[in-house]
């Protein structure tokens, strides 16, 4: 008999995982592939080499031990829980597709209030006001250090 604790494999998040380093990898690859200069990569790869290291981080959580009482408690995700995920997913293709037409700071604001509420947050004071003030430091922040001029309709 053996004494070491079984494993269960968390198929989808494992999945996930290996997507988001896929991409991360193409990319900075991509980037490297056109120029070597370091005015071109001063962001792409140390944020690449950030997202490879937490992603190695995060990879054993989808190989959790089956005898751990996290992994005995927690039930299979409900219904709910999936149509919130596919809410969020389709939250975020708004902001995607609606960034231009709309404006970069209205549409940052309704996906924060929408991400935030089917997150749980029942407050719609905190909701609000952390969705405008998250709003207003994202388009000052990114303004500051990107020349890009973002389409705005209220800042």
């Amino acid at each position: 008999m053996s004494s070491k604790p079984a494993r269960k494999v968390v198929w989808g998040h494992l999945a996930l995982l290996s997507v988001i380093v896929v991409v991360i990898v193409a990319y900075l690859l991509d980037a490297r592939a056109v120029s070597l200069r370091p005015n071109n990569l001063l962001l792409v790869q140390p944020a690449s080499i950030l997202g490879i290291i937490l992603a190695a981080f995060v990879l054993p959580q989808c190989f959790p031990r089956t005898d751990s009482p996290e992994v005995v408690e927690k039930a299979a995700e409900t219904p709910l829980d999936l149509l919130r995920i596919f809410i969020l997913i389709a939250a975020l293709g708004g902001l995607a597709f609606s960034l231009e037409t709309i404006g970069f700071d209205i549409a940052t604001f309704g996906f924060m209030v929408i991400g935030l509420a089917v997150c749980g947050e029942r407050r719609w004071w905190v909701n609000l006001g952390y969705s405008a003030i998250f709003t207003v430091l994202l388009i000052y922040g990114y303004g500051t250090i990107t020349p890009f001029p973002f389409p705005l309709t209220v800042l």
